[in-house]
């Protein structure tokens, strides 16, 4: 009884003294609102729940918190934190203070420098803040069952040791997956006379924060690297060496070169806002070349694909592949890997505006030709030789630099078609006005993004170029049609008997719904004005 009296008395002093002592520690700082008092049992250590609100702050640079102990005039240097609610604790002695929080499954965080941070994009609205409007936006429409969205924790100028050094910035966001969005810009590519150091520093931190934030539980995805205004071909080659290696990690990533480069590494005419940053169109390009669902893909557990080159099917009959893009598509490369040089259609290019298509073809003399949706033409000077071997056909539009080339394996057509085609609807694969013909199809691909003759080339010589890759289908059987690049798009076999069901005819003039100019449907007597029935214009 004696020692259980003793020992109440200690507590009793402690907390006394505690209180006597008076010393109280706050949280504020600009999201902080009026300052958020912590409290304490022993004196030492200080703790509360803390809501903190960047409703009012859209930059990460510009958000801060701080402690401070008025008593003992302390004052800690600014932390840089996203709002939210925390539990939040400090300890006097050591100044040790700590952010908790549940780990949130469909926070992304956006980690990187001044283009991940927006700059150059009209009140920073850049393509990581775009890419989180788009995950909304699926998820509005039932695209998607996973209520993903991006918080920004990137800062201008950072470089990959910036990224490790302030690798707490990320772990306080608590976010399931991070977007690492870096270029060797910063890392001093330009200004370097060993390119070759700085490519080596760069893989080398880059994958440290790959393997790191793995370590943590959270899923990595990477941008690759992108243009800039003074580059020189020198540093041109270094970046896109970096990126043939990011193509070929364990790691989704993104091709944000061949979004928006000239094809010499500088940006696009017209996507520059200066030296170092893109437009709001620029941006624009960036997310177009980021695809759609692949945080669902990531959500539900589908792993890199594994080039296989092994299996064959044969597309004969007028037969057909089809797939339909996601969202968007700006830039973009379709390939096929194919056996048999008969005359016929190769591939349709479906686009969304007023029903334009483009084609690709072996016409009679084994050459490939691209038809553009105005009837102008692109064709491989050689041709498919008559001795049953495997091909690889490449189709590459740069939107933002107007350009379309075509390949034959790794040899690039001798001209190129200057066009800015609009946005791709739907990809359809082999012939379905020629039932005769017959070709064996062995790999399908689909990139959101252009590819260099650089990539062009690793592609035909059997590497598995990953950066947005939307749709890769090894065809080993018409039962077996299975994309494994990490999207949830799909390709479909339709047989050629199933067409006409698959795909009934539009409505007939007589019978479709008529709408005026503004969309509006005339579902009385019709007005004055021009009507539209089926398409058509039918009325003045």
């Amino acid at each position: 009884m004696r020692r259980l009296l003793s020992t109440c008395t200690l507590l009793l002093l402690v907390v006394a003294a505690a209180v006597a002592d008076g010393r109280r520690v706050y949280l504020r700082g600009n999201i902080a609102g009026e300052g958020i008092e912590l409290s304490t049992t022993d004196g030492n250590t200080y703790e509360a729940s803390a809501t903190l609100d960047d409703s009012k702050v859209f930059l990460f640079s510009d958000k801060f918190v701080y402690f401070e102990c008025p008593e003992l005039s302390y004052k800690s240097a600014n932390i840089r934190i996203n709002g939210g609610t925390y539990d939040v604790s400090f300890r006097l002695d050591t100044k040790a203070w700590d952010f908790s929080a549940p780990e949130d499954p469909w926070r992304i965080s956006a980690f990187g420098s001044s283009v991940c941070n927006g700059q150059g994009a009209s009140g920073n609205r850049g393509y990581a803040y775009l890419y989180g409007e788009q995950l909304r936006e699926r998820l509005d429409a039932g695209l998607s069952e996973n209520p993903f969205y991006v918080s920004g924790i990137s800062i201008g100028g950072n470089t990959t040791q910036n990224l490790l050094d302030r690798y707490g910035d990320m772990t306080r966001d608590h976010a399931h997956y991070v977007i690492i969005g870096l270029s060797m810009g910063n890392e001093g590519v330009h200004e370097a006379t060993d390119k070759q150091r700085i490519v080596d520093q760069f893989s080398r931190n880059m994958q440290t924060l790959i393997s790191r934030i793995r370590q943590d539980g959270r899923v990595p995805v990477v941008m690759n690297n992108y243009t800039r205004g003074d580059f020189t071909p020198d540093d041109y080659a270094a970046i896109k060496q970096m990126n043939l290696m990011i193509h070929e990690w364990d790691v989704a990533s993104v091709n944000t070169l061949g979004a928006i480069d000239d094809g010499a590494g500088h940006w696009a005419s017209g996507y520059m806002q200066d030296n170092a940053h893109p437009t709001t169109a620029g941006h624009r390009e960036f997310l177009f070349a980021m695809t759609p669902s692949l945080f669902d893909a990531l959500q539900a557990g589908k792993p890199q694909p594994v080039r296989d080159q092994t299996g064959s099917m044969t597309l004969a009959g007028g037969d057909v592949l089809r797939w339909t893009v996601e969202g968007t598509v700006h830039p973009f490369t379709v390939s096929l890997r194919f056996r048999g040089r008969q005359a016929g259609r190769l591939m349709l290019l479906q686009l969304t505006a007023a029903a334009r298509q483009g084609h690709v073809d072996i016409d009679d003399a084994g050459r490939v030709v691209y038809t553009n949706p105005t009837g102008r033409t692109i064709t491989t000077t050689t041709a498919i030789a008559d001795d049953d071997a495997w091909h690889t056909v490449t189709l590459t539009h740069y939107y933002a630099q107007g350009r379309t080339l075509l390949y034959l394996d790794d040899t690039p057509a001798p001209t190129e078609q200057r066009e800015r085609l609009s946005s791709l609807s739907q990809v359809v694969v082999g012939d379905q006005s020629r039932p005769a013909l017959s070709r064996q199809l062995s790999e399908v691909f689909f990139w959101r993004s252009a590819l260099s003759p650089d990539e062009v080339e690793a592609h035909c010589q059997g590497r598995l170029l990953r950066s947005s890759l939307e749709l890769y289908v090894p065809c080993r059987s018409a039962d077996r049609l299975v994309n494994e690049a990490q999207s949830m798009n799909t390709v479909s076999y339709e047989r050629a008997e199933a067409a006409a069901v698959s795909h009934p005819a539009l409505p007939t003039v007589t019978d479709a719904p008529a709408y005026d100019l503004q969309g509006r449907p005339l579902t009385s007597a019709p007005r004055r004005g021009f009507h539209i029935r089926g398409g058509r214009l039918v009325a003045e």
